[in-house]
């Protein structure tokens, strides 16, 4: 959900004079940013926003709200995950790198974390209380997405990467002890998806661009998902899909937790497949929503606590169309969000310009000494 690719700059070149002399380098080349990545992320995001205002109105409890909320949950975050880790690929703890980490994740979790405590006291009465261990509502990403990033070199480093951080989400949740606590549970169970991502080469992606039909066996994946949504709902809880816990905390014997622990990492990996097949290869209205992801991550919630801390909702989410009227709420909640002047006014909170003053300034190459012939 980051909202720019960390990938190194190409380097500036130097070229000489028919004389020998050496000129000015030129300046770095643009990175030019993705509009499929955009694409898939605007969709994502929408996604993110549309499940959170279900769960808000309290509509997610229906046989219609409740199918549609698993639905997205079972692999719009898996999704979101693998496209950061594939995002992270060029990540190596530099120091540019590093202060991207802090302003646009670290700090703006400090500061949201306190605006969602604050706003949880002046809506519920509360005495306010400063919970930093205790990620609010949607701010498990970000801390989780900081250390992701910090294990990106080691991951690498595996011979195996998605092999074992596969049996790492499978054997963790034995702990009884495993919980949302500085969002260690989600860091480690959505492991996988990021290592997905990080070990998908572009290479690989470009296949997957173009893939005959790919938009045709995406949506077709997609649907069928929705369908077995809508016929498992009784049975089947969007919470087996958030991925935060321990085994011991949900209502299955061992082995039985540890299947369907590996049935939800697949269906979510098939899932973001299927999304990416369906993503749109360049400029749509997803794109400008897309590259302002993060921003609208960190907004939406603050615009839908008022709804979530009602003490008495709204009658009429409880009926079977209320999902419907929801979702287009959503949407343009999403729209106003995604609109540049938010970011732009907002910029001094979602990626406060700081990080010169927490990240010492990279040190510049010496330049060699030139030698006459």
């Amino acid at each position: 959900m980051t909202d720019a690719d960390p990938s190194r700059p190409r380097p500036a070149s130097s070229t000489r004079t028919a004389e020998g002399e050496d000129l000015p380098p030129t300046a770095p080349a643009k990175k030019v940013r993705d509009p499929f990545l955009d694409n898939a992320r605007g969709l994502l995001i929408t996604l993110v926003v549309i499940g959170h205002t279900l769960e808000s109105f309290e509509a997610n409890s229906g046989a219609v709200g409740d199918s549609i909320y698993t639905w997205i949950y079972s692999f719009h975050m898996a999704a979101f995950v693998a496209i950061s880790g594939y995002l992270s690929r060029s990540y190596r703890n530099e120091p540019r790198q590093v202060r991207r980490l802090l302003t646009a994740m670290l700090v703006p979790y400090l500061i949201f974390q306190l605006l969602h405590e604050t706003a949880k006291t002046l809506l519920l009465g509360h005495e306010f209380h400063l919970e930093l261990v205790s990620t609010a509502w949607t701010l498990w990403f970000l801390l989780a997405l900081v250390m992701w990033r910090l294990v990106t070199p080691v991951l690498r480093a595996l011979r195996y990467p998605l092999v074992f951080t596969v049996a790492v989400a499978v054997i963790a949740p034995l702990d009884q002890n495993l919980d949302g606590t500085l969002s260690l549970g989600r860091f480690i169970e959505m492991l996988p998806f990021f290592t997905l991502g990080l070990v998908t080469t572009p290479a690989l992606l470009q296949k997957l661009k173009t893939l005959p039909h790919r938009v045709w066996i995406g949506g077709a994946v997609l649907a069928f998902a929705l369908v077995v949504s809508f016929a498992t709902h009784e049975h089947l809880s969007a919470a087996r899909f958030f991925l935060r816990g321990s085994y011991a905390d949900g209502p299955y014997e061992t082995w039985l937790a540890i299947i369907v622990q590996l049935m939800v990492l697949a269906a979510g990996m098939i899932g973001a497949l299927a999304l990416l097949l369906i993503t749109p290869l360049g400029q749509t209205v997803w794109t400008a929503i897309g590259a302002r992801s993060l921003t609208i991550y960190l907004l939406h919630p603050l615009a839908l606590l008022p709804i979530r801390y009602l003490e008495e909702p709204f009658a009429w989410a409880d009926s079977w169309w209320a999902p419907f009227p929801l979702i287009l709420i959503a949407l343009a909640l999403t729209a106003v969000l995604s609109r540049g002047v938010v970011g732009t006014l907002t910029r001094w909170v979602t990626d406060p310009p700081i990080g010169d003053l927490l990240v010492r300034p990279e040190d510049s190459p010496a330049r060699a000494p030139r030698t006459s012939a």
